[in-house]
């Protein structure tokens, strides 16, 4: 299963062409949206990439970021795309399962919840070895991946500690515009997506093996 995972769109009018051509290129299975796709809005955005990523025929799931308004979950759950505290099904075995927003920033952003918050939204889920996890941020702490700055760390020590324990195959997630690459948390491989609006995105063969690759958008 090829998956093709972008973060941190930011309502970027360019993308709206620039990803489809993408998807072209890439011919993903699965398009994975790691959140931020506006910068507090508008929802306009939203709908406009909605429909470009329905137009590739590809099959979509999406949670919100930080800096998207609520309404955008109410968005991508009416486009059968969100998984904000779900758990998909996917073909070979695999499972999907997500959490969007992020923990407190300096910023006030619109979609933020306490390290409570997520350790009880995901503890909901059924996440096991074969659940690729998609979360807006990154672990804390995970070989720097969550670094805005050096010596800054800035991902949730709640999603860290969901790792550590259920140990999902894969952990994609985005938020830290700065860093992109891969981690090990024991026997998760962790995705750090770089941010679409700076051309980046990755690309995950996920099979007997998993295989993860960075590209332009």
């Amino acid at each position: 299963m090829r998956i093709l995972a972008l973060s941190d769109l930011h309502s970027d009018e360019s993308l709206l062409k620039r990803i489809p051509a993408c998807v072209r290129r890439v011919k993903p299975d699965i398009i994975l949206i790691l959140g931020d796709i506006t910068t507090r809005g508008p929802l306009s955005y939203a709908k406009e990439m909605l429909d470009a990523l329905e137009k590739t025929g590809v099959r979509s799931y999406a949670i919100f970021g930080n800096m998207d308004q609520f309404e955008i979950c109410a968005l991508l759950e009416e486009r059968g795309m969100n998984v904000h505290m779900k758990r998909v099904e996917l073909e070979g075995g695999w499972n999907l399962a997500g959490f969007g927003g992020s923990g407190p920033t300096p910023f006030g952003t619109p979609t933020e919840f306490s390290e409570e918050q997520i350790m009880k939204g995901l503890s909901g889920l059924k996440i096991d070895a074969r659940t690729m996890l998609a979360t807006h941020s990154p672990p804390f702490g995970a070989e720097g991946l969550d670094e805005p700055r050096p010596g800054v760390l800035a991902g949730s020590k709640s999603i860290r500690k969901i790792i550590e324990e259920r140990q999902p195959a894969l952990n994609f997630c985005g938020h830290i515009h700065e860093r992109e690459g891969e981690a090990k948390i024991g026997k998760t491989v962790v995705v750090k997506v770089g941010a679409a609006e700076r051309g980046r995105a990755a690309v995950v063969e996920a099979g007997k093996s998993i295989k993860v690759a960075f590209t332009e958008v």
